[in-house]
């Protein structure tokens, strides 16, 4: 039997009061930017909320309530991009887009820890080896995802290739591809070709794929990207997606897509980038960051939310 597309159009979602809830750290200047939130809520790990996300650094921020979030451990010296976190009979498993040396290809690694706050040493856990993972300036295999799978394996997706934002002055990811292995730190074999490409017949996925976040959702996968695309006046954009897939290879796009899309004059004027997606007490907590802006623009961390009882997306781990 066919997933169904869950009822989320755009128009069902609604901005968190207060938002932006993330400001960047550094101050909200030109250039300043927080991003790709990874969300913990109250009992999977003690009472409170837990956000961790980078800006270089790697920042883990909590909160009592979802909504009001203060600093509570920062990693100066990590050099990361877009992170995910996982968790596997009790070890919490961070990976992370590692910026080595400027000219250097950038790659996937992992970290673990038992209490969140003391983390170990970096581990490689991919490189961009393949043709389509090399395409673009600079080259990168970045943005990870990682899923349990029924099996016992672990599925570890990511994106590779990029695009230019000549709009931004950076790139953003083109492909989303996958690598499997029997335990959460490989070693992944990776699939050899992507699963998803930019695809013109899809207005808000023309340019590049952007980031790639997995859940689980009924007997299959459902997974939310920010698609890039070009607009109407050939600026740079960003929007969310949804897709489902029976097996977590195969997609469809939902036929509503985007959900979130760049919005008035404001914090998400621009683009809007990666995410997190919970399920707590009746109601879908989408956390993302977004820009105000191209060349210069600022970036913060906000969230979106849709009052929902019907099935959960579920993180894809084990957590004891």
């Amino acid at each position: 039997m066919e997933l169904t597309f869950p009822d989320w159009q755009r128009e069902k979602w609604a901005d968190l009061p207060g938002n932006p809830v993330i400001a960047p750290l550094e101050g909200t200047g030109p250039g300043s930017a927080i991003g790709d939130p990874q969300v913990l809520l109250p009992g999977e790990f003690d009472r409170q909320w837990h956000l961790f996300c980078h800006r270089y650094h790697f920042y883990h921020f909590v909160s009592n309530d979802g909504l009001s979030w203060r600093l509570a451990h920062d990693y100066p010296d990590w050099k990361i991009g877009p992170v995910s976190l996982t968790a596997d009979r009790g070890k919490w498993i961070v990976y992370c887009t590692q910026c080595p040396a400027e000219g250097k290809d950038i790659y996937i690694s992992a970290r673990t820890s038992e209490d969140l706050v003391h983390w170990s040493e970096p581990v490689k856990v991919l490189e961009p080896v393949l043709d389509w993972e090399r395409e673009g300036r600079p080259v990168e295999v970045r943005n990870p995802s990682a899923a349990l799978l029924p099996d016992g394996r672990w599925r570890l997706y990511y994106c590779g290739g990029t695009v230019w934002l000549d709009d931004c002055g950076y790139e953003e990811p083109k492909h989303i591809g996958c690598a499997e292995a029997s335990g959460p730190l490989g070693p992944f074999v990776k699939r050899p070709a992507p699963l998803l490409s930019p695809d013109p017949a899809h207005w808000y996925r023309n340019f590049g794929t952007g980031g790639v976040k997995v859940y689980g959702y009924g007997s299959g996968y459902l997974a939310l990207i920010n698609g890039m695309y070009h607009d109407e006046q050939g600026r740079s954009r960003s929007a969310i997606d949804v897709l489902l897939s029976a097996d977590g290879l195969t997609w469809r796009d939902a036929p509503y897509n985007p959900i979130i899309l760049p919005s008035g004059d404001g914090w998400k004027s621009a683009i809007v980038y990666q995410l997190d997606l919970r399920w707590y007490q009746g109601r879908l907590w989408l956390f993302y960051n977004a820009r105000d802006g191209w060349k210069g623009g600022r970036e913060w961390i906000g969230c979106s939310t849709l009052e929902w009882s019907g099935p959960e997306p579920r993180k894809l781990w084990r957590l004891s």
